[in-house]
């Protein structure tokens, strides 16, 4: 009975460290972003709103429920391929900043939700990924072995970096 008690307690400590993320893939490589930070997924949208005198890597706006949004290609700022397609698997996942802006992200396929154990985050080195590490929160290690980068949403659509 003891021992069913105590195998009980690690399952809650465990739980009690693990969030919710989305994965989604850039080029070859799996990241996520906390599953609270995320409004929704879209298919790529066809009225995008061109803007001029602005980065290459911002497409446009979009109307979302009554919201203007702002959608930024992060595949394109990363150089996370040559030339990045836009297909039925580009998908946009809309979401909220801290400050409470609303803004679209292109990604080249929206995976799956998962539970993660982020006490065993681990610091991702300037090597490890072609997003600077200075935008990511770090890694996990998934059952499959596969590497599972955490991207730091709120650096990457910082005020600022949409100056850049």
């Amino acid at each position: 009975m003891e021992e069913k008690k105590g195998n009980n307690q690690n399952n809650i400590i465990n739980y009690a460290n693990t969030s919710e993320y989305m994965t989604f893939e850039l080029g070859a490589m799996k990241y996520a972003i906390e599953l609270p930070k995320i409004r929704e997924i879209l298919t790529y949208p066809d009225n995008i709103t061109q803007l001029p005198n602005t980065s290459k890597w911002v497409k446009g706006l979009i109307n979302l429920r009554g919201e203007v949004v702002p959608i930024l290609d992060i595949r394109i700022k990363f150089k996370t391929s040559d030339e990045p397609t836009y297909d039925e698997n580009t998908s946009v996942i809309a979401v909220i900043t801290d400050d409470k802006r609303m803004i679209g992200i292109i990604v080249d396929l929206v995976d799956d939700v998962q539970r993660l154990d982020t006490s065993s985050l681990a610091p991702v080195s300037e090597m490890g990924s072609a997003i600077p590490s200075r935008y990511l929160k770090g890694y996990v290690r998934l059952d499959n072995n596969q590497m599972l980068v955490i991207m730091d949403i709120e650096k990457v659509v910082a005020k600022e970096e949409l100056q850049n």
